[in-house]
């Protein structure tokens, strides 16, 4: 369940081995050396390095297309000409609100409106006055706390179980200067649906709560203080919510039976000039693992196309 935030019995075997696969080859467990923020940070000095513009807080709010090609994108600060335009702002929210249902066939709407979402993780993150946590990750699940399709069902018409999957990462654990000295930060999770117009976040949090307590009685003296955050949180930060129950997802569209492998979404657009890149196309993997993955392999076509381009027109 953590590792694709997906129901156990949907998720694609062909996925599962290969990722797997992997992690025993190259190991699996790693935390970015400066907290993954710092992972996006080096993205942007690359762009500049190699002679790119970056602007900071300059949303995008439409992709134009004329005659079936991109032309640039409107932003909150004007617009940009453009030939090719690569969105990392998700499939169905690049379709369906920054391009624009009108530029799209019916067949390839439905198809997108037809692809489902990763579940989400909502959860806590504890700020500890001293350190608790001997190791970087700590995972607890039991057969009450898994879940599945039919399980999942049941959750969203009110069933709770008495358990719930928790997934623990301490960041200072795989780097020192992630917490100041003596302290810890641990960040506590479990899973989710993925609507970030859910009203019971409150019931979770409480029980999620209840969860670390009951597996770490020894951490709640070193409480300092505590951030909450849902699905509502994930959506404002990574994802519009342009579909029913979609929009806080953790991994982008899930890696289920009939989403994967040459199921996968093409991360070329039937629209000249655009790609999506990011967890829903291009990639497999887990997690970060995917979105790199997928950056890597979408740069290839992209300068490929760019390539074409200078060499023909």
């Amino acid at each position: 369940n953590i590792l694709f935030v997906a129901p156990i019995d949907l998720v694609a075997a062909s996925e599962a081995i290969k990722t797997f696969n992997d992690f025993g080859a190259g190991g699996a467990m790693r935390y970015s050396a400066g907290g993954y923020g710092r992972v996006a940070e080096i993205f942007t000095e690359a762009v500049q390095k190699f002679g790119g513009d970056l602007r900071l807080r300059t949303g995008v709010t439409k992709i134009a297309v004329e005659e079936g090609s991109v032309t640039g994108v409107e932003t909150e600060a004007g617009s940009f000409a453009a030939p090719i335009v690569i969105s990392n702002a998700g499939l169905q929210p690049t379709v369906l609100r920054l391009v624009g249902e009108e530029h799209f066939d019916k067949t390839y709407l439905n198809y997108v409106r037809g692809l489902l979402p990763s579940w989400g993780l909502m959860g806590i993150r504890y700020f500890l006055s001293e350190p608790v946590f001997e190791y970087p990750v700590n995972i607890a699940f039991s057969d009450e706390s898994y879940w599945d399709a039919g399980r999942f069902r049941r959750i969203k018409t009110g069933e709770m179980s008495d358990e719930l999957l928790v997934f623990n990462v301490v960041p200072s654990l795989y780097d020192p200067s992630l917490a100041p000295e003596g302290k810890q930060c641990a960040l506590v999770a479990t899973l989710c649906s993925p609507d970030p117009e859910a009203d019971d976040s409150e019931v979770w949090w409480s029980k999620l709560d209840e969860m670390v307590d009951r597996l770490w009685p020894e951490m709640r003296p070193h409480v300092e203080r505590e951030e909450r955050y849902s699905t509502t949180h994930v959506s404002s930060l990574s994802r519009d919510h342009v579909l029913p129950g979609q929009g806080g997802e953790c991994i982008g569209l899930a890696q289920i039976v009939g989403q994967c492998g040459r199921h996968k979404p093409s991360a070329k657009a039937p629209i000249g000039g655009l790609y999506y890149v990011g967890c829903d196309a291009g990639g497999y993997g887990c997690g970060t693992h995917q979105a790199v993955d997928s950056g890597v392999k979408v740069a290839r076509m992209v300068l490929r196309d760019h390539n074409v381009r200078q060499g023909m027109l």
